[in-house]
């Protein structure tokens, strides 16, 4: 039978000091790599077909972690459009400093609404997003300067149904390897959950979900 498990990534320097990441290219705490590792463990006896992941470094390595530690002879595919929910100005930001910039009211609203969208990045940061190699020649990707959830659901949505729901509908096992809000997006696209439901749901570092998606009939 097909099998979908999803995993976020181990805890990143973002997490450990509270702050927005999003696109931003930040690494792994010793702590998030050894989740990595012990993610393997979770995950004994699983032989995925394929494992996917964004382009951004902390989901990456967790994804080389743990194929390395599980002894999985595959490599993974990387795609921005499993990439973090872009939060635009906040990124880079720890929350207390957001809350005390644009309010804590606002903040709520963007970190855990549906439509919630933060004000958008700059345009310093849109020109280093341009020329970084993993979007330059993606002009979709490139532009993007914040997002709501929603907005990570459709842009998520072509993935799901052009590469991660044909290998369900071919009995293959998939894991992907990303982050919170994205895959909070992606519950959502791959079960008909609401998204008002899937978007409060609380995912651990490197805690693997397994989950029953519901393929679309070609």
């Amino acid at each position: 039978m097909p099998r979908l498990v999803l995993l976020r990534h181990g805890e990143s320097v973002a997490n450990a000091d509270d702050v927005f990441a999003g696109w931003l290219d930040v690494p792994l705490t010793e702590r998030g790599r050894a989740e990595a590792r012990d993610a393997a463990g979770s995950l004994a006896g699983l032989c995925p077909d394929a494992v996917h992941t964004s382009v951004l470094g902390r989901a990456v390595e967790t994804a080389r972690l743990l194929i390395e530690e599980a002894g999985w002879e595959l490599s993974p595919s990387a795609h921005w459009r499993l990439n973090e929910r872009h939060y635009g100005a906040l990124q880079g930001l720890v929350k207390d400093e957001a809350r005390a910039r644009f309010g804590a009211g606002n903040v709520q609203w963007w970190r855990r609404g549906v439509d919630g969208r933060p004000p958008q990045a700059d345009d310093a940061v849109l020109a280093a997003q341009r020329a970084d190699p993993r979007y330059a020649a993606l002009p979709e990707a490139a532009a993007i300067a914040g997002e709501s959830l929603a907005d990570v659901v459709e842009r998520m949505t072509p993935y799901w149904r052009n590469v991660l729901a044909p290998e369900l509908a071919a009995d293959r096992t998939v894991v992907v390897v990303g982050h919170g809000n994205a895959l909070r997006a992606l519950m959502h696209v791959c079960t008909g959950t609401s998204l008002d439901e899937t978007g409060c749901r609380e995912l651990g570092t490197a805690v693997p979900v397994t989950i029953r998606a519901q393929i679309p009939v070609p």
